[in-house]
């Protein structure tokens, strides 16, 4: 009877834990953006989820740390943000995916002048289009272009003939046409999802800034 009456208690106190032990899922994300002199909420750094909806609210509004008043990134560990959650409820089991790091990119909302902007994409287009162009000239010079036409021509007609037009044309409008192609300009409509080469170069060159900038804000950090 005794042992039953144990048994029986045990029972209780865990089903009581069991009850009482809260679940908690955090997605944390590895980069967000935010303005000067504002407050960082967990919900802005992570995606929470918990079966206490009240736990949960009261989780995505926990104070987590601010933004300096400068242009500089800060970077937020996920073990500050589990000690905040646990200052709250210590018996918390918390699940995290994701990142252990967020950078916490500053940014203003200071607007550029519209003649200003434009006059740098007019200069940067410029100094793109004439350096392709001599690129693509120094190029077909090296490979001596205008001599294998030449050889085209007459391995097709027999005939030498300087400078061949009819191929030479056709040629530098297929030169433009592929380059677009190849860029996925074309058949944007078809291919919605898939990027071009250039687009993932800009996100591969996009990440590799992001980590760096998160490598350095850390050393800073500690070494501050």
């Amino acid at each position: 009877m005794k042992s039953l009456v144990v048994q029986l208690w045990l029972w209780l106190i865990k089903g009581w834990f069991i009850i009482n032990n809260k679940e908690l899922f955090l997605q944390i994300e590895p980069k967000v953006t935010m303005k000067p002199n504002s407050k960082i909420k967990l919900k802005d750094v992570a995606s929470a989820f918990s079966e206490d909806k009240g736990f949960q609210i009261r989780i995505e509004d926990l104070h987590v740390g601010e933004v300096g008043n400068y242009d500089k990134n800060q970077v937020i560990s996920l073990i500050s943000l589990i000690k905040k959650i646990k200052e709250i409820d210590r018996d918390v089991n918390i699940t995290v995916f994701g990142s252990p790091e967020i950078l916490i990119n500053i940014t203003n909302d200071k607007k550029e002048i519209s003649i200003l902007k434009f006059l740098k994409i007019g200069v940067i287009s410029l100094l793109l289009f004439f350096g392709a162009a001599i690129a693509i000239i120094n190029f077909h010079d090296d490979v001596n272009m205008e001599d294998s036409l030449e050889d085209i021509n007459y391995i097709v007609t027999g005939e030498r003939e300087i400078s061949p037009l009819y191929l030479k044309v056709p040629y530098s409008l297929g030169l433009g046409v592929g380059m677009v192609t190849f860029f996925n300009r074309l058949l944007r409509k078809k291919n919605k999802n898939e990027p071009s080469p250039l687009e993932l170069e800009m996100h591969s060159y996009k990440k590799n800034i992001d980590d760096y900038i998160l490598d350095i804000t850390k050393h800073n950090k500690k070494g501050n």
